[in-house]
């Protein structure tokens, strides 16, 4: 059950929920390098590479349905077979420091990802992140999985979140959508986005270029209307 946003352990009623690729981790890179050897495998095409891109955020199962959908199965298998032997994704610059913050804080923090859970607990137990989380949501967890709220919504109950005292921060279309689906505050996580990808998310209100940018809108007043995009 929900607990009051007074009572919650921070004091100041609110508590962050992260998108794991792109958000936590820069992990694109090494997505890329996956895919382009499916693409070698399965002789795909540009259009393939595009779609598969045009769709980031979705699981791995939905992105490769809409690559091919009569062999989508074998390029799964091609990718999480290549995707194992490239090691660990990046943490991005500043996000250590904003996660230990917030936990000294108080503020109970979660992570809700397409991936499936054990991978991306791995990948926080590598970046020494993992402690810092109350609740891991992965791709198994929680049916449908994102863009549906359901992830999200199942999350922010077990941090004992009423949803009005908690922020959904990534750094996707389909982390726009979750949130907005869950009727869940959400912040687009813009520090490993390319020019090209912030312009097409002009029209969001929520922006943080550095992830220090949460911080004042975690640790303020529960009625603070947080950080506008910068100009």
């Amino acid at each position: 059950m929900a607990t009051d946003a007074a009572s919650l352990p921070n004091g100041h009623g609110r508590g962050l929920v992260f998108d794991f690729d792109g958000t936590l981790v820069d992990s694109y890179p090494l997505i890329e390098e996956a895919f382009a050897h499916v693409m070698r495998t399965h002789r795909l095409d540009d259009a393939a590479r595009e779609l598969f891109r045009r769709s980031r955020g979705l699981p791995l199962p939905e992105q490769m349905k809409l690559v091919a959908p009569q062999t989508w199965e074998e390029l799964v298998a091609t990718y999480r077979s290549v995707d194992a032997t490239l090691g660990h994704a990046r943490v991005f610059r500043g996000i250590p420091t904003l996660v230990q913050k917030l936990h000294q804080a108080g503020a109970p923090l979660g992570v809700v990802s397409c991936k499936r859970r054990a991978l991306v607990e791995a990948e926080l137990e590598a970046v020494g992140l993992r402690r810092y989380f109350d609740v891991v949501i992965g791709y198994e967890d929680v049916t449908p999985p994102k863009p549906a709220p359901d992830p999200l919504l199942v999350a922010i109950g077990k941090l004992g979140l009423p949803r009005s005292s908690a922020i959904y921060v990534g750094d996707s279309l389909v982390d726009l959508q979750t949130g907005r689906a869950a009727r869940v505050r959400t912040v687009l996580a813009a520090w490993g986005l390319t020019p090209e990808l912030r312009a097409s998310f002009r029209r969001h209100r929520l922006w943080a270029i550095r992830p220090a940018d949460m911080l004042p809108l975690v640790l303020t007043s529960p009625n603070g209307n947080g950080h506008k995009r910068s100009a």
